[in-house]
């Protein structure tokens, strides 16, 4: 998630180990250890995009790295507190290795409830692990932590480790609401496909950004993709937009799939990678978006996306290309997301307003035939 909030938990998981015996000082040091294993940003400085996709979430996000870098870091402080004189206290030491850990540890367990996913892992296997229970941005969580250091720093001083395990579980429970959203998004997207008939071989809904409710839905069949939204806090019917599959297999799509570059993203989008041929020349384009993400429900746009040119032949004629398209995000689309997600009514086809769960099926809209 975002930095804020990791440094928010981390300082909160400070607090209730180790503010008794180092007060206020835990939370700080949680706060930094929090956010610290972002640092893995840093390493792809002088690659290229895909460097990043694969460093980032590496070796600094693994559950390994915890045990290790943390009781070294509590030494570290512990050490520099003693050389300015800090008298010696028993359990002290300790005390600072166990709060650097513990922050150290919340940080891939809290973006391991992201869709993007988290090398918990390394270095035994790169795969990648994620529950959709979260967006990367999501306010209302980072207020919950926000809220509760305040408290016990402002009100409940004397109690600031209850506090901070009150916020704790408060925040815990947070998560595990977004998680099942997210359970409750894709079984009503399978319900609403059964109905119309669709039988779907994978089903998944992605968290959107700055709340838990919208949710991007994907669903595939052997011969298309179904890419739509729906608002949890009031299901409505989901407004398909189909998109057929084919050429997985294709020379062109292989010949990109063999580059280092199509290794990774394949890799990254974790099998939700879509690819699509453009062209019927000597020339063909390849272009890959991942379903995962995106503020329309077009699958053929994505906020991460690559593309390569290739002979018919199956050999690469130009660079691969790949970024980040962002272009969607802009503060009309936020609040169109916003309005969309708690609309008092639901938004069907033409002037079909119907709730999901309100008995006939809904019309199909144009995008779905």
């Amino acid at each position: 998630m975002d930095p804020v909030s990791q440094a928010a938990l981390g300082a909160v998981v400070g607090q209730a180990a180790g503010h008794r015996r180092l007060g206020y000082r835990a939370a700080a040091l949680g706060a930094v250890a929090g956010a610290l294993p972002d640092i893995d940003v840093l390493f792809a400085v002088g690659g290229d995009y895909f460097d990043q996709l694969v460093l980032h979430r590496g070796i600094t996000h693994s559950l390994l790295f915890a045990p290790v870098a943390g009781p070294l870091l509590g030494w570290l402080v512990s050490a520099l507190e003693r050389r300015r004189g800090a008298p010696p206290e028993p359990g002290r030491r300790t005390a600072w290795m166990l709060v650097a850990t513990l922050a150290l540890l919340s940080h891939p367990l809290l973006d391991y409830l992201t869709p993007y996913g988290t090398q918990l892992l390394l270095p035994f296997t790169d795969r990648r692990f994620a529950v959709n229970a979260m967006p990367i941005i999501d306010p209302v969580y980072t207020a919950v932590l926000l809220v509760g250091l305040i408290a016990a720093a402002r009100i409940w001083r004397r109690r600031a480790a209850a506090v901070a395990l009150a916020t704790l579980a408060v925040s815990t429970a947070y998560l595990g609401y977004g998680y099942a959203l997210n359970r409750a998004a894709e079984a009503e997207a399978v319900r609403q496909l059964a109905a119309q008939g669709v039988e779907v071989t994978r089903v998944a809904a992605f968290p959107t950004i700055l709340q838990v409710h919208y949710r991007r839905v994907v669903a595939r069949t052997p011969d298309t993709d179904r890419v739509g939204f729906v608002s949890m806090w009031r299901p409505c019917p989901i407004d398909w937009t189909v998109a057929p599959r084919g050429g997985d297999d294709a020379t062109a799509v292989q010949a990109f799939l063999d580059t280092r570059e199509g290794r990774i993203f394949d890799w990254f989008t974790m099998g939700w990678g879509r690819y699509r041929l453009v062209g019927d020349g000597e020339r063909i384009q390849v272009r890959a978006t991942d379903l995962r993400y995106g503020f329309t429900a077009d699958p053929d746009r994505s906020i991460f996306n690559a593309s390569a040119v290739v002979s018919l032949a199956g050999a690469l004629v130009e660079p691969v290309r790949a970024g980040r398209d962002a272009a969607d995000a802009s503060g009309r689309r936020l609040a169109a997301l916003f309005r969309d997600t708690y609309a008092p009514v639901c938004r069907a086809a033409g002037d079909a307003l119907r709730p999901a769960g309100s008995g006939a099926a809904p019309p199909a809209s144009s995008s779905s035939n």
